[in-house]
């Protein structure tokens, strides 16, 4: 386990220095100073068989850097030091929140979906203030903008051994949005899994966590949260949460520790007084609530072009809720149910807009959503059948924190609206249409499909609303091969050095080469949710999508590896490398649930795969 150290002078003359051998007569690596941190493994191998006065150990200028490794003499180890998680300016830090939910989603993980900025900013805004970066969870080892412990720290670094963190690296706060990503990601998975497990799973249809449930998983864990949730729906509300811990807690000393690190959700009113599960949903909805609102106003506050990206309206507006409400008449009849034969017949001719043809009337709100488009000539998604499958539909995220905002509304209706299941909507999880109204600030006003067996409008809770999709006019970019080329280039890697930008091109020709891809260079480009920089809600796409020769050094400089890389002169990576992903993100699920994958080469931030499933 690596320990840190202050370098010292200990009276002698010449400063520290680093060797790349332990022997003053080798190669020096570095020069060290009173007070620079040294990190010292003494279980390593070179350790273990090192001359006694000599150790093997890391320099680094920051305790998040890649530093240099070398030799040091035992002279110049002093005490082992402590610090802090120094501060960060805020508008670095929204801006990477932003950067980290482009690249996650650009992964197309599963979990992806679950990564949004504004609630990455939420969540640090109540772990830490985005200022308190010591310890607020007394009995851990918790600390930084989302208090993450060093056992947690361990699950990140273990899940992603390709990128390069090391233990220290929990002390910077960038490092730290990574680490709840991955967090994040992870606790999406286990309540997918958790749904399974308890026999929730409808045919078609998978689990959609809340961020309110995601949230809770950060206070209580994710199967315990699970469990909480499942009690609040089965109308058990006056239960109290310390009960429902016990099976995931089940020694009195972990409960009560927990209890007490999370009193501000877990206990109410008088101390000693446990909330009920009803308390916790309400005051966690609360908190979340107006944490979504600040994460909301920092991301318009440092990044509007991201937290309001561009929204040109689309010409014929939004003709699929005609469509909808079209139904809705049609489902007020008397004698018009999902068990009567028009009722039944239109479930089918739903069903006939997506490709699940189910023999007998299944849950219906995600195909409702695909036949209403399908009328009006919209797009749909894969897997139109399953509600989950439309938090990618559209061309950007409505961000729930900002729903009173004007510049959202006007974008607001006819939105689809993906929400955590509850009464009256299935299980596992509904899709609906927003209308340009909330019922309240903490409702929505949806149109949907399956609402009660029947087609209505009613409102939701925002606490249950997992995703806001808008479909708005994309202007696409033109021009040959060789520009469209570099401006993806350009989009993707113009901070790389020469070879990442070169390996970001290899990647799009092997996809051109390859039969799981389109069969053009532009195509492969602009393939949807391939390359963030075409997203929609990605500022990129308006930087690149106009670029022209001479427009930029780096651009240029792109043009240059566009034009080698069509010519068949760039070859840093084999014709089977088909993805890459930032080390900026945690290891995508398509890197953990493909068995044959394998990191080729890693080039600047960027790590390269083949054997992708």
């Amino acid at each position: 386990m690596e320990q840190v150290y202050v370098v010292v002078a200990s009276g002698q003359k010449r400063r520290a220095r680093l060797y790349q051998e332990p022997s003053t007569d080798s190669a020096l690596v570095n020069i060290l100073s009173i007070d620079d941190t040294i990190y010292l493994d003494l279980s390593s191998d070179q350790n273990v068989s090192a001359l006694e006065e000599w150790r093997h150990v890391t320099y680094r200028p920051t305790s998040g850097a890649v530093g240099d490794s070398g030799w040091i003499q035992i002279g110049h180890i002093g005490p082992l030091k402590t610090f802090d998680v120094p501060p960060v300016d805020e508008d670095v830090f929204v801006k990477h929140c932003a950067r980290i939910e482009i690249q996650a989603h650009a992964s197309e993980t599963d979990g992806a979906p679950a990564i949004l900025a504004d609630y990455l900013i939420a969540l640090a805004w109540i772990e830490s203030d985005l200022t308190k970066f010591g310890n607020r969870l007394p009995g851990t080892s918790a600390i930084g903008p989302f208090q993450i412990t060093e056992e947690e720290w361990a699950s990140f670094v273990a899940a992603n051994p390709e990128a390069g963190y090391g233990p220290f690296q929990r002390y910077n706060p960038l490092s730290q949005v990574t680490a709840a990503q991955f967090l994040t990601q992870r606790d999406w998975e286990t309540l997918e899994a958790e749904a399974v497990t308890s026999g929730i799973a409808e045919p078609e249809q998978s689990f959609i966590p809340s961020f309110l449930l995601l949230f809770q998983s950060r206070l209580v864990g994710a199967e315990a949260a699970f469990a909480i949730d499942r009690i609040h729906a089965e109308g058990n509300a006056q239960t109290p949460v310390a009960d429902a811990l016990v099976q995931f807690f089940p020694k009195a000393a972990e409960r009560k520790a927990l209890i007490g690190r999370r009193q501000r959700f877990l206990q109410q009113g008088l101390a000693g007084h446990v909330t009920t599960v009803d308390e916790f949903v309400e005051k966690t909805a609360a908190v979340l609530n107006e944490a979504f609102q600040v994460g909301f106003s920092k991301l318009k506050q440092h990044f509007p072009e991201f937290a309001i990206p561009p929204v040109t309206a689309l010409g014929g507006g939004t003709p699929w809720l005609a469509f909808a409400q079209t139904e809705q008449t049609f489902w007020a009849r008397a004698n018009v149910s999902e068990t009567t034969p028009a009722g039944k017949a239109r479930v089918k001719a739903y069903f006939s807009a997506t490709e699940h043809h189910p023999p007998t009337v299944e849950p219906w709100c995600g195909a409702f959503v695909a036949w209403c488009l399908t009328q009006a000539g919209a797009p749909v998604v894969k897997q139109a059948a399953t509600a989950k499958s439309w938090k990618t539909w559209g061309t950007v995220e409505l961000r729930k924190g900002g729903l009173t905002d004007l510049k959202v509304q006007a974008a607001l209706e006819g939105a689809v609206v993906v929400l955590h299941p509850g009464k009256d909507t299935g299980t596992t999880g509904h899709a609906c249409f927003a209308l340009s109204r909330m019922e309240s600030s903490r409702k929505l006003t949806c149109i949907g499909g399956n609402q009660g067996d029947t087609v209505r409008t009613e409102p939701f809770d925002l606490s249950r609303v997992a995703s806001i999709r808008a479909l708005t006019q994309v202007d696409m970019p033109t021009g040959d091969e060789q520009l469209i080329l570099a401006r993806t280039i350009y989009g993707e890697a113009r901070s790389e050095s020469e070879m990442g930008r070169q390996a970001v091109a290899e990647v799009i020709l092997n996809r051109k080469a390859s039969h799981r891809y389109p069969d053009s260079i532009i195509e492969v480009c602009l393939q949807p949710s391939q390359f963030s920089c075409w997203n929609a809600s990605d500022p990129n796409r308006s930087q690149i999508i106009n670029l022209q020769p001479g427009a930029d050094k780096h651009f240029d400089e792109c043009l240059v590896v566009a034009r080698d890389a069509l010519a068949g002169k760039i070859n840093h990576l084999t014709d089977a490398v088909l993805h890459y992903h930032s080390t900026s993100i945690g290891s995508p699920d398509w890197v953990r649930k493909s068995p044959n994958a394998f990191m080729e080469r890693k080039i600047g931030r960027h790590l390269f795969y083949r054997g992708i499933a």
